[in-house]
């Protein structure tokens, strides 16, 4: 009997203990700084801002056009507004093919910029002047408005991002008597009543490099 007794109270420890939970059992509520972190928003942005693009003749401003690779990238040629506004204009103005070897060639001229603004189609319009007084047009394209397949886009961003660093371009006209130096492509717009036009309407578009200051 006593032993029986005993084996009873071994037994009833023995419950008592297995009863009680250990304390790494436990579950304990998370503390805030130990869950995980929300990732952080994301935000899109596109920058410079653009509105629009162009339409007429677009595929030979942005050289998107089958002929773009008969551009000799490789050199650039030396030229002045006054022999450039004495070329001759073509006949007609197709929209995607070039005009050689105007629209072929990457000229280099040194002038003043008298004038910039962000025209409609988001294109930089630039406006350049010679010691004589006479003018002509020199226009950087928004990159976002150039397909991706262009020779010339890398061109493009660069002398956008130039320009940009110097000037902030707004939808009205802004002055300055600036020396720069811009390189790009030959190019025959039609004469719209553009300020600062050619007497040709011969361009510069797009400009593929600015530099700023006597070279």
């Amino acid at each position: 009997m006593r032993r029986l007794l005993a084996a009873i109270a071994v037994a009833g420890a023995l419950l008592a203990a297995c009863g009680q939970p250990s304390p790494s059992a436990t579950s304990a509520t998370p503390s805030p700084s130990a869950t995980s972190a929300s990732p952080a928003p994301t935000v899109a942005y596109t920058w410079p801002p653009t509105t629009a693009c162009g339409v007429e003749r677009w595929p030979v401003k942005t050289g998107t056009d089958p002929n773009a690779d008969l551009i000799d990238l490789a050199h650039s040629q030396a030229a002045t507004i006054a022999a450039l506004s004495r070329l001759a204009p073509p006949p007609s103005l197709p929209q995607a093919v070039r005009i050689r070897p105007v629209e072929t060639t990457q000229y280099s001229l040194t002038a003043t910029l008298t004038g910039y603004k962000m025209e409609a189609d988001s294109d930089y319009h630039l406006i350049l002047a010679d010691a004589a007084g006479d003018t002509m047009i020199a226009e950087i394209p928004d990159p976002a408005c150039v397909g991706k397949p262009s020779p010339l886009l890398p061109g493009i961003e660069l002398a956008r991002s130039q320009f940009d660093a110097r000037f902030h371009a707004t939808d009205f006209l802004q002055h300055t008597s600036t020396v720069v130096t811009v390189t790009g492509i030959g190019f025959f717009d039609f004469q719209h009543g553009q300020t600062g036009v050619a007497a040709n309407a011969i361009e510069i578009h797009p400009v593929l490099r600015v530099q700023f200051g006597t070279p």
